[in-house]
């Protein structure tokens, strides 16, 4: 049986029972090939040995070495805060699995055949946890060889056991009412966010006060890092006017006024619990962002246009130019022109406009 522990990431403990009968619990770090034993909690060398294997690289010729380096290089320290976190616990799956491996075997013909029946036998649990854990361990991979440190990715091929197509899932007005018909104003606060900024529910927990400026909500994706800025439409607008005085620096608080768990389980619950009330089926927190693209497609935005407010690539910006490209600014300033075309005073007569232009742009493009 193990327990959480404030020690660092990976430390656990198992209960053993002594012969007189008195319970104690044994520290380890890791799991599979590479777990450590550290000894019995509150024993002298207990921490001392922490220390000692935290600071010990793996031996070399294994993949637990190869993982030791990866969490280690440029390249990792370059992901996302969050895109981190999530790599380490896939990257613990392959330490248990693969880590007492030596390096030559990790790159022969056969480990494609282990590594197909490892991403199987996850997938009978979590279909996508198990594709994403093939993933990572791909990337580590790539990374090996490029340094010349492992001969073959041998994780390159095997293929995805997941496939979603969220398409057609879209929230209706209908489903929307339903919702907020039974989600106390702190959910139904946070549901009209998720769908009138297309924000993740990790960025949404996460939104500072700050990130409202005017007319624009400008924030960072956690997932990838990437600047967005969103123009706040009238009915969002009217929900920032409700929001009550709250001491936290979030903009979305639970009915206490307290940050939710940045976790997301008190929102998750929440959301789930009100779902079943209303009785919808079929639809997700995520269908949400899809529905915020959808929408704002068939108001006529640009498919750039919605992806600077979304987080997602836009077409064309590659290699040097996307370098030389401020994200932050050009967002904004993506997002201060829909607010006028969209939602500002004279929205109608901006709106005619620039359908106007596009048109006449079109037609010398069709000549």
């Amino acid at each position: 049986m193990s327990s959480r522990t404030t020690l660092p990431k990976g430390v656990w403990f198992q209960k053993k029972r002594l012969a007189t009968g008195e319970v104690v619990r044994y520290g380890y770090l890791g799991r599979g090939a590479g777990m450590e034993a550290l000894g019995r909690e509150g024993s002298p060398d207990f921490h001392t040995r922490l220390a000692e294997v935290l600071r010990r690289a793996p031996a070399e010729g294994k993949v637990s070495h190869l993982i030791w380096r990866y969490k280690g290089s440029t390249e990792f320290g370059k992901l996302a805060p969050l895109t981190q976190r999530d790599y380490r616990r896939q990257l613990d799956k392959v330490q248990a699995k693969f880590g007492g491996l030596r390096i030559q075997a990790m790159a022969a013909p056969q480990i494609s055949d282990h590594i197909f029946r490892w991403r199987d036998e996850m997938a009978k649990t979590s279909p996508r946890q198990a594709d994403y854990a093939v993933s990572v361990l791909g990337a580590m991979l790539t990374w090996c060889k490029r340094r010349g440190l492992i001969a073959e990715n041998r994780a390159s091929g095997v293929g995805d056991t997941y496939s979603s197509n969220r398409r057609g899932k879209v929230w209706s007005p209908a489903d929307e009412e339903a919702l907020h018909k039974h989600a106390h104003d702190s959910l139904r606060h946070f549901a009209v966010f998720a769908i009138e900024t297309g924000l993740a529910q990790q960025d949404l927990l996460a939104l500072p006060k700050t990130a409202i400026r005017g007319n624009v909500i400008v924030t960072r994706r956690l997932k990838n890092g990437t600047d967005v800025a969103i123009p706040i439409s009238p009915r969002l607008a009217n929900v920032i006017n409700e929001l009550p005085q709250s001491d936290s620096g979030h903009v979305l608080n639970k009915p206490d006024g307290k940050p939710w768990d940045a976790k997301g389980n008190g929102i998750r619950s929440a959301f789930r619990d009100a779902c079943a009330l209303a009785k919808i089926v079929g639809l997700t927190f995520h269908d949400q962002r899809g529905t915020y693209v959808t929408r704002r497609r068939s108001m006529g935005w640009t498919a750039e246009e919605t992806a600077l407010t979304t987080g997602h690539k836009v077409a064309g910006e590659q290699g040097a130019q996307s370098s030389y490209v401020d994200r932050q600014t050009v967002a904004i300033a993506n997002a201060e022109r829909l607010w006028a075309r969209c939602y500002g005073p004279d929205s109608e007569q901006a709106l005619q406009t620039d359908l106007q232009t596009r048109n006449k742009k079109a037609a010398q493009k069709g000549g």
